[in-house]
């Protein structure tokens, strides 16, 4: 089991009843130059190239919300289907097999940090790359599938990282990993006050179908502040394996 974590950060995971060691874990948290180490080694696990083209054998997809047009950030809603346009002539950016479920899934991409929601989040969230941060709206729960880029046909992916800002308690902010309706396991990001806290997930055993991510234990809204009992928690960059498509 790979369990990777930095100098920031002394409770990175062990196996345990949650855990399975078929999962290798890459867990960092603190700022950017503290765990960018980890996540480029999570990278080269999910695999090289970083692709751009729809369908591609191996590499890695990556979605960093800094390329969003005005016409999706935030107040105005961020579509769930935004990166994986089956559109002959939609732009490869778009074709990166990553839907969000269900499909009216309100979701929303800010570039003010989510100021315009309440102006305290302006100083509290931070953008791992700039400058633009991720977060469903009215829930702190968001699901993925996925798609072989660019068609609707059904995949996986062997490899999925994320990472979150500003988690502030040990039991809030996590991912579980699905193969169809088995759950794969339950994988926590550590605690980075103003910080960043990643999570990447590497698999040889199984496929992974799907990702349920639980941001924090309260969602964003106007005058709900962060404090001891609500933990506010939003996502910057996802990193994935090549989808596969999956055998019928």
């Amino acid at each position: 089991m790979l369990a990777g974590c930095d100098k920031e950060n002394d409770d990175a995971q062990s196996p345990g009843k949650d855990m399975d060691v078929a999962i290798e874990v890459t867990s960092a948290s603190g700022d950017s130059a503290a765990i960018i180490g980890k996540i480029n080694q999570f990278r080269e696990h999910a695999g090289n190239p970083l692709n751009s083209t729809p369908i591609t054998n191996g590499g890695r997809r990556e979605i960093n919300w800094d390329g969003v047009p005005a016409d999706f950030t935030s107040p105005k809603a961020f579509p769930a289907t935004f990166f994986n346009a089956t559109e002959k002539d939609a732009p490869d950016g778009r074709k990166r097999g990553l839907i969000y479920q269900p499909a009216n899934t309100s979701l929303l991409v800010s570039e003010t940090n989510f100021a315009e929601i309440d102006t305290t989040f302006k100083s509290q969230f931070k953008a791992f790359s700039k400058a633009k941060l991720f977060s469903p709206k009215g829930t702190n729960v968001s699901e993925i599938i996925f798609m072989l880029p660019g068609t609707n046909t059904p995949a996986y992916v062997t490899s999925f990282g994320v990472i979150f800002a500003d988690v502030d308690h040990a039991e809030s902010t996590y991912i579980d990993a699905y193969q169809d309706d088995k759950l794969l396991g339950r994988y926590k990001a550590s605690v980075a006050n103003k910080g960043f806290s990643f999570v990447g997930l590497h698999t040889h055993k199984y496929k992974i179908t799907r990702i349920k991510i639980t941001s924090g234990n309260t969602a964003l809204a106007p005058n709900i502040q962060d404090g001891p009992q609500k933990d506010l928690v939003v996502l910057d960059d996802l990193i994935y394996s090549e989808p596969v498509a999956l055998k019928k």
